[in-house]
């Protein structure tokens, strides 16, 4: 958890999608870690997010929703919903390049991708991921998957992280690098 929050204080925002803010209702904040909250945004395009979501209730920043949906809800004054361009396979989703574009437009250039499995995978399907950080638990849930099928276009098209380090934290491991789209292992 601390290192969590110690990599939520290097980046300007930390995205998570609406799936991740109805089942686990976090507070995107920086708590056990000492620097600045990251702008939170929530890719979420039908406006499905609850006002009484913690997400609602941020300490010190607007929350910024992100939207395909012309509706207006009433959540508060700490929400700014933001109206991007729908993908072009699913009108039902936000573009993820639109939503890029938006937040580089707002001050945004350094974006921590927490979650879930769902928004994980488009950024890494979109190619829109730099780096990867990922950690090993000693733990066996079942039944969770956190990155969805990527072997959509072959081997050669294969995601590899290359250099790819790792450390022990406690009982769990950290695994780290760049990501490479490639297929190729410099």
């Amino acid at each position: 958890m601390r290192l969590t929050h110690q990599l939520r204080s290097l980046h300007d925002g930390i995205l998570v999608g609406i799936g991740t803010i109805l089942s686990d209702d976090p507070q995107l904040t920086v708590r056990q870690w000492t620097g600045a909250n990251p702008q939170p945004v929530v890719l979420d395009s039908q406006l499905r997010t609850p006002p009484s979501a913690k997400i609602c209730h941020h300490p010190d920043k607007k929350c910024w929703l992100m939207t395909v949906s012309s509706e207006r809800k009433m959540l508060g004054e700490q929400v700014d919903i933001l109206t991007v361009d729908s993908c072009t396979r699913n009108a039902q989703r936000v573009s993820l390049e639109g939503a890029m574009r938006l937040l580089r437009e707002r001050g945004i250039k350094s974006l921590m991708v927490e979650g879930g499995a769902t928004v994980i995978t488009a950024f890494l399907r979109a190619r829109l991921a730099d780096s990867l950080v990922l950690t090993v638990a000693p733990r066996l849930v079942g039944g969770y998957k956190a990155v969805g099928d990527l072997q959509t276009e072959g081997y050669k098209n294969q995601l590899i992280i290359d250099p790819l380090h790792s450390a022990a934290s406690g009982k769990d491991h950290i695994l780290w690098g760049d990501l490479q789209y490639n297929g190729n292992i410099s």
